[in-house]
């Protein structure tokens, strides 16, 4: 009779050991994994449905460049976040997978002339749900709303690639990206 309650005691904790494996896996791999693919999800959506008006690069003759830059989307409300760097005329045709080079100085002004709030991106995906960088400064922005962007660092050979971030779930995405034209002085 007492072997037979040692058994039952076995199987009653090998049965919870189990239970709580299982439990573990759904929470620490299913879960993230449902969420993540519902945030891609929404930003693809939103992707889908928006633009990116980018105005002509500005430069002067101390390498400042400038210029204006309207995340657009009709069925959203509040804000996206704007990351922007200078690069070679000649990548623009591959503009929609590289990358900046160094982390580029600039800052982007709302309507009013005030400087839009920066934040840290820890980790950035596409909407195909590809890392495309670590940690990165964005500047927030209302949608809908022209902002002017000024960089640092720019010539007569750059343009300027808009990537347009969004976060969904605790997950951000580049939900869209421009370029603008030659730059002008």
């Amino acid at each position: 009779m007492g072997s037979l309650a040692v058994d039952d005691f076995l199987l009653v904790i090998a049965a919870l050991i189990i239970g709580l494996i299982v439990f573990a896996y759904v929470t620490s791999v299913l879960i993230p994994q449902e969420a993540f693919a519902l945030a891609q999800q929404r930003a693809s959506s939103i992707a889908s449905s928006s633009s990116i008006s980018v105005g002509p690069l500005l430069v002067n003759s101390s390498g400042v460049g400038s210029a204006v830059i309207e995340f657009y989307n009709p069925s959203l409300s509040g804000n996206v976040s704007i990351f922007v760097f200078p690069a070679p005329q000649y990548l623009e045709p591959s503009v929609g997978i590289i990358g900046p080079t160094s982390t580029p100085k600039f800052w982007v002004y709302l309507p009013n002339g005030t400087q839009a709030k920066t934040l840290t991106i820890n980790q950035l995906y596409d909407i195909s749900g590809h890392q495309m960088a670590g940690s990165l400064t964005a500047y927030t922005v209302p949608v809908n709303t022209p902002v002017t962007v000024v960089v640092n660092g720019t010539n007569s050979n750059d343009i300027l690639v808009v990537w347009a971030l969004y976060q969904a779930n605790g997950y951000w995405f580049r939900i869209g990206y421009a370029f603008t034209g030659v730059p002008t002085t």
